[in-house]
């Protein structure tokens, strides 16, 4: 069903989910840990997009 090369986008996708997972079960038993500022905000907006792309300019210098 999954190709090897696909394995670390499939990686990345599963990290997130349970980083999610993870973030939602704090915020929901400790509601006073998770604030939400500017800072925070960018991280969770822009951060798996980095990442992702940071994987895909590694796969094409290592493929050269």
């Amino acid at each position: 069903m999954f190709d090897k090369s696909n394995l670390k986008y499939f990686t990345v996708w599963l990290i997130s989910l349970f980083l999610s997972g993870l973030f939602k079960i704090i915020g929901y038993f400790n509601p006073d840990a998770l604030i939400i500022n500017n800072f925070l905000l960018l991280l969770l907006v822009f951060g798996p997009a980095l990442l992702v792309t940071i994987i895909l300019v590694f796969n094409k210098f290592s493929n050269s």
